[in-house]
Formats: C-alpha cells, sequence, structure tokens
C-alpha cells in the first residue's frame, strides 16, 4: 500500500483522501495518470451525485473536464462535446448554447471565440452567418452582432478590413442618430474617429478639425476649445503638437473668462477710487488744466478739469486722449459739452468700451411635459392622490416632440485702448439619445415613430409603445406586450400582465401577477388575497397593497400596506401622513421611512433594512469561486514546480501538459484578480448598507420587529418619532433608537 501511496503526489494524496473522507468512491480517479487538479474535476461531480464516465479519460485536460462538469450539472448532453481533441473554449461554446436550447457543433471549425459569437447571435435571433464566412474576427462580430440585434443600419460602413473600435465607433454614431459619414473613411483610425463622433454629438463643427493627418490627441484640444465657444483658428493648424495646443486653448479660455470678469466688474465705477486714481496721478503737471484717468479695467476713461477758468479744448483734449492710448468708445460730444462750459461737473465720462457679449448656449424645446412626478402626490388634508396625477405624456406617431435650437455666436468687446475682449459662442448641447422617435435632417426636430408615452431622462428621449386594453381577466388570457401596458379598468385574480416597460393599472389589481422591466404604477391598488404579485425592475407605486408579494428594483412608494411581503432594492417609503405599514415583511434595502408602523392590536409587523439578498448572495459565490481558484492555482503551482523539478527546460518546453499547466496559470491568474476587483465592488456596496436607516414620523406600535443588517430590535411599548440605526459596539452590532427631533449625538437622544 505504501508503495502504491508513493506514485502520487501530496496534492494527488489530498484530493483522493478528501474523497473518502465525503464517501465517495475515489477508485475512478485513482490512477496516477491523473494530475491533482484533474482529480479535483472529478470529485466536485462525484461530490453532485454525477455520473462521471465522460470525465475518466487522462487525456482531457482539467479545463476539458470542468466544462464537461459543469454541463453535467446543467443536465445537457456532454457527449456532444466531450472530446479530448476540443479545446476548452470549444466545449464552452458548445456547452452555453446547450444550456439554452442552441447548437453550435456546425460551427466548430471556427474559432472558439467566433463560436462564442455565432451562438451569442442565434440567442439574439440575428443571423451572423455571411459576415463570419466572409472572414470578420470575433471582435468585429460582437459589433456587427450588437448592430443588428439593436436594428441599427450598419451594413452598408462594413468592410473586413475595418477594426472592431472603428466598427464601434459606426454602431454608436447610428445608435445615436448621427449622420456618421464625416468620420466614414479607412484614413481615420477609431481614435480619431470617437473624436468626430464626439463632436457631431456635441452639434459642432467638426470640420474644423476632420483631418485624418491630425492625431486623435490634437483633434480632442480642437474639439474642447470648440465645445467652450472659442476661436480655435489661431492653434487648429497640424504644426502645432497637441501639447502646444492645449497650452494655446487653455490661454484663449482664460482670456475669455478675463474679458467676462471684466464685463462683470465694470458695470459701475466706484467715483472714490477714481478721486484716489485722479490724486495719485504722477504723470500730470501740476499746472495742468486737466487730467485723463483711465479706470483699471480699462472700460472707462474720465476727463477731469482742474483750471475752469482755463478750460482746454476739444482738441487739446483730442491729443491728450491719443497720447493715453485711448482708441475706442470716444465720445465726442460729451469732450465737447466738456470743453465749452455746457457742464458744470468736474469729472466727465469721455470713452467707454463695450463689454463681451457671450453667445446664447443651445437649448431644447420640448412639446411634453417634461415633469411628469412619477411619485404619488400629497394633498393639503394629508392624504394621496393616486387617482388624478398624470403618470405618463401620451405622444401619437409623426407629433413633434422637441426642438432644438442652436447656439449663437457671441459678440466680442473691447476697452478703451481698443484692445479685444474676446466673446464665446454658445455650447451647443448633446444630440439626445434613446429610442422611438426619428430626428429629422435638420438634425434639430424630433418627431415620435410611434403612438406611445414619452419620458425624458437627462439626456435620454424615449416613446415607448403602449398597449391600452380594459378589463384583464383569466377568460381574456395573459396581457404580454414588449413596450407599455395601461389597464383602464381591472386586473382580475390569477390574470398575468408583463410588459417590457412600464405597467400602469387604472383600476383595482385582484390576486393576479404583474411584470414588468420599468415601473409598475397602481392607481388604486391590490388586494393579493395572498396570490398577488408584482415584480418590478424599477419603482413600484400603489394607494394599497394587501396580502401579497411586491419585488422592486428601485423605491416602493405607498400609502398603505398590510399583511404583505415588501421588498425594495432602494427605499419602501410610505412617509405622507397617512402611510402605515401593518402585518407581514417590509424590506428597504438602503432604507424605510413610513409615517405609522404596526398596529394598535399588536399585529406582528418586522421591518427590515442594511441587507441586500441580492448582494450576499453575490458576495458568497464571488468567495466560493475565489476559494476555489486559489486552491486551483494551489495545485497549478505545484504542478508546474515538480515538472520543473523532474525535467530540464529543454524538455519541459516540448511537453503538452506543461504548456497547459503554464497557460493555465496565467488564466487563473487573471481569473482571480477579476474575481478579487469585483468582491471589492461588493463590499463597498456592503458598506454602503451599514448606513441604512428606519425612520418612523409618527407612531411605531408594539410588536414591531427591526432588524438592521445582522442586527435586531423589538419594540415593547407604543413610540412616537424615532429613528434606528445600527451601530457598532467592540464587535457587537446593535440597533439604537433615536428622537427626530434630537441630534442623534446627544446622547439623551437615545430611546432607552
Amino acid at each position: 500500500m505504501a508503495e502504491k501511496t508513493s506514485l502520487y503526489t501530496p496534492d494527488q494524496r489530498s484530493e483522493i483522501q478528501e474523497g473518502k473522507i465525503k464517501g465517495l468512491n475515489t477508485t475512478v480517479y485513482e490512477d496516477p495518470k491523473f494530475l491533482a487538479i484533474q482529480m479535483r474535476e472529478i470529485r466536485l461531480a462525484l461530490e453532485k451525485g454525477l455520473d462521471v464516465s465522460a470525465l475518466k479519460n487522462p487525456e482531457l485536460d482539467w479545463l476539458q473536464m470542468q466544462e464537461i462538469r459543469l454541463g453535467l450539472e446543467s443536465k445537457v448532453d456532454v457527449k456532444r462535446y466531450a472530446n479530448p481533441e476540443l479545446s476548452f473554449h470549444a466545449m464552452r461554446q458548445i456547452r452555453k448554447g446547450l444550456e439554452i436550447g442552441i447548437d453550435v457543433s456546425d460551427f466548430l471549425d471556427y474559432p472558439p471565440m467566433v463560436v462564442r459569437q455565432i451562438r451569442k447571435s442565434k440567442r439574439d435571433g440575428v443571423d451572423i452567418k455571411k459576415y463570419v464566412e466572409a472572414g470578420y474576427n470575433d471582435e468585429q462580430l460582437e459589433q456587427i452582432r450588437i448592430s443588428l440585434t439593436k436594428k441599427i443600419p450598419i451594413e452598408e460602413y462594413l468592410s473586413p478590413e475595418l477594426a472592431a473600435p472603428s466598427i464601434e465607433e459606426y454602431r454608436v454614431g447610428l445608435e445615436k442618430g448621427l449622420d456618421i459619414t464625416p468620420y466614414v473613411n479607412s484614413a481615420y483610425e477609431w481614435r480619431q474617429m470617437r473624436e468626430i463622433r464626439l463632436g457631431l454629438e456635441k452639434r459642432i463643427d467638426v470640420s474644423l478639425y476632420s483631418n485624418p493627418l491630425f492625431l486623435a490627441t490634437q483633434m480632442k484640444e480642437i474639439r474642447l476649445g470648440i465645445e467652450d465657444g472659442l476661436d480655435v483658428s489661431s492653434y487648429a493648424k497640424l504644426r502645432f503638437s497637441a501639447m502646444d495646443m492645449r497650452r494655446k486653448r487653455q490661454a484663449l479660455k482664460e482670456e475669455v473668462e478675463k474679458a467676462a470678469k471684466i464685463s462683470s466688474s465694470s458695470e459701475s465705477f466706484d467715483f472714490d477710487k477714481l478721486d484716489k486714481l485722479l490724486e495719485s496721478d504722477e504723470s500730470s503737471v501740476q499746472e495742468a488744466p486737466f487730467k485723463i484717468v483711465i479706470s483699471p479695467d480699462g472700460m472707462e476713461a474720465y476727463l477731469s478739469i482742474t483750471d475752469h477758468e482755463h478750460r482746454p479744448t476739444e482738441q487739446d483734449v483730442l491729443a491728450e486722449i491719443w497720447n493715453c492710448k485711448i482708441r475706442k468708445g470716444i465720445l465726442r460730444n460729451e469732450i465737447k459739452n466738456a470743453t465749452d462750459g455746457s457742464y458744470e461737473e468736474d469729472t466727465i465720462l469721455i470713452a467707454v468700451g463695450q463689454n463681451a457679449r457671450n453667445g446664447r448656449d443651445g437649448w431644447y424645446e420640448y412639446f411634453f411635459n417634461t415633469n411628469v412626478n412619477r411619485k404619488p402626490k400629497l394633498l393639503p388634508d394629508g392624504s394621496v392622490d393616486y387617482q388624478d396625477i398624470e403618470w405618463y405624456d401620451a405622444v401619437k406617431k409623426g407629433d413633434k416632440i422637441a426642438y432644438y435650437h442652436k447656439a449663437e455666436d457671441g459678440v466680442d468687446g473691447y476697452d478703451v485702448e481698443g484692445n479685444i475682449l474676446k466673446s464665446t459662442r454658445g455650447r451647443e448641447q448633446t444630440i439626445l439619445s434613446g429610442s422611438g422617435f426619428i430626428m429629422d435632417k435638420d438634425r434639430c426636430t424630433y418627431t415620435a415613430k410611434t403612438d406611445g408615452m414619452v419620458r425624458l431622462d437627462g439626456e435620454r428621449l424615449e416613446v415607448s409603445e403602449m398597449l391600452e386594453v380594459e378589463d384583464v381577466t383569466t377568460s381574456l388570457g395573459n396581457v404580454i406586450f414588449e413596450g407599455s401596458i395601461r389597464v383602464k379598468g381591472n386586473v382580475g385574480a390569477g390574470a398575468v400582465v408583463k410588459a417590457g416597460k412600464d405597467i400602469i393599472v387604472d383600476g383595482f389589481v385582484e390576486g393576479a401577477t404583474l411584470e414588468a422591466g420599468g415601473e409598475i404604477i397602481l392607481r388604486k391598488g391590490i388586494n393579493g388575497a395572498g396570490k398577488g404579485k408584482i415584480n418590478a425592475k424599477g419603482n413600484v407605486s400603489a394607494r394599497f397593497i394587501e396580502s401579497a408579494d411586491v419585488y422592486s428594483g428601485g423605491t416602493i412608494h405607498i400609502d398603505y400596506a398590510m399583511n404583505s411581503v415588501l421588498y425594495a432594492e432602494e427605499l419602501v417609503e410610505a412617509k405622507q401622513r397617512t402611510g402605515t405599514i401593518v402585518g407581514g415583511i417590509c424590506t428597504g434595502v438602503k432604507g424605510v421611512n413610513a409615517q405609522n408602523v404596526g398596529s394598535g392590536a399588536g399585529k406582528l409587523t418586522t421591518i427590515r433594512a442594511g441587507s441586500s439578498t441580492a448582494l450576499l448572495k453575490l458576495n458568497n459565490e464571488i468567495y466560493r469561486k475565489l476559494s476555489s481558484a486559489q486552491e486551483e492555482l494551489r495545485i497549478l503551482e505545484n504542478a508546474r514546480r515538480e515538472m520543473e523539478s523532474k525535467m530540464p527546460p529543454d524538455q519541459l518546453a516540448e511537453q503538452p501538459v506543461y504548456e497547459k499547466v503554464q497557460n493555465a496559470l496565467f488564466q487563473k491568474n487573471r481569473d482571480f484578480e477579476d474575481l478579487n476587483k469585483q468582491q471589492e465592488e461588493v463590499r463597498e456596496k456592503l458598506m454602503e448598507l451599514n448606513r441604512a436607516v428606519i425612520v418612523v414620523n409618527g407612531t411605531m406600535h408594539e410588536e414591531v420587529k427591526i432588524q438592521l443588517g445582522s442586527a435586531n430590535w423589538a419594540s415593547s411599548k407604543e413610540l412616537t418619532g424615532i429613528t434606528l440605526r445600527k451601530v457598532r459596539k467592540g464587535t457587537e452590532e446593535k440597533v439604537l433608537a433615536y428622537h427626530n427631533n434630537k441630534d442623534p449625538k446627544d446622547p439623551n437622544a437615545i430611546i432607552e
């Protein structure tokens, strides 16, 4: 037995021992021909009770074994790809295809990454076969696939010689509704294309830099200057490097900002300062009958007559004006009146500059209500209006929904010495992105492409098709629609309504199922009788929710909830004057804000915050993958060292297994780094949850259980106006209740 054991490495022995401890039939992999990492894959399959006959082949490397094991776990026909001659990349594409009912085995003559795009195209319902046959690589095919999936007319611009990033620039431009012809030129590389595209998005004149001889970095400096309304003609020249251009752009910007500062500060001049300037004018001769003083900002010049008995002539003043280098804005009539005695004042304004006037920025005019408040409206009496609020604005096909007014040129100014004060052209606004509309050739007029619901979210304009129905019942069948659905009547028990966008129900909802890719808005509410289910990726708003399960990827806005299970990835808000949560379980991942919680009858109510099931599940999954990857790295590293200790470098180079170990170590290290980054991101999000609070503005009754993260608290008496926070004392986490009207830092704010 000892002799047989000596045939195995420590890692192989460890895998066999681990299997025996878990009561597995280790004889299926007790073979020195299997590396420890291969044994591990068989052991993992045995642990899940899988048929490992397809894995008992030492010719399969561990990555191939992993794909077979994963296929066995997902119950696909692994015989379709359990072939040592197939790379694990190819196996992966076949496995992932089989998992969703797609067969890509006919395409295995192509590189695995090309097969990956074929698989994804079949999943997306588009055909990229002719592009595959034309020789496009996987990165090019990815951009083509995305374009076809989004129905972007990219075909006329395609060529196998075009780099994938360039195709992406075409795709993004077309997706944003741009006329991309300014950069459809093989002389441009993709970074240059990007600069032109960004300029087109900002509606600027890209002809000032759309020269293939400009580097992308030079283009960027010119583009940024134009976007700031600067006159870039002084530096938009090939002889200047990008760094030179940057310096010149910044100098121009500073000049314009200086002019703007002068313009804003020279509206009125402080005459006390003027008197001091006159007194301190050392250049003037004491006997001179007059003085001319220029304001510090150079925008005004004043004549001060010191000897009224010997008034200067108009020509005397004009000559002195010339000597003072005053060239613009001279007020000849004022000089005449001052010198002929028409004015009694000693100090007269005789020259004035012109402030620079910057051009007006471009702006959008909208022909629909852009301020639709999708939250319920609080009425003066404390009740909530769910019924009469306009939740959306509807448009008809061909309706003009927006018009863009282009930016205007500015007007340069000048000071009294004739120095030009540069103005800027107004900034253009970014072209609106979105869907459901057509942008006319003028690139300014937007019209609806379909009847539907119009919405503006930042720079994204969407017109989504809306299906309007009356009552929905089981006798009428399920209602499933890619756009938005408005139910004008009621939704009966057992009915199913699914929308790709929003669902709006004017009437009542019974024990029905509602699923939406956007928001779900119930003008009245739902009485689910324990069978009602609501699932929305966006917010959920309802007047009341009774005996229903509700999930929201955003915030749940309610007036009243009873005996329901509420779960919101953001907040749960029932903070109106009558807002009440009674019974059931209410979870707001980032917090809960209610007016009243529980009931005087002692109805058990659970309120949760500061914990995300999805995040915790993801964190656990990443931790499991990290542990597995770490173990695999250890085994692979040991295998590499063992091989290196037994063979000289020239022999190792000829060993396929050694090459596979090296490649696997490289890939696993990359996977390990990616997993660490993912874990860090998830941990940051989990840390944010520590700041979640539960606020009750009105009354919290007895029999209310609070869970903040892993800490628990229960109300033993009726309390009014409290906030519950999670605090850490040493290694212990606990929930503390605070008076709302007191500073949390005040020790007296804590409710004992």
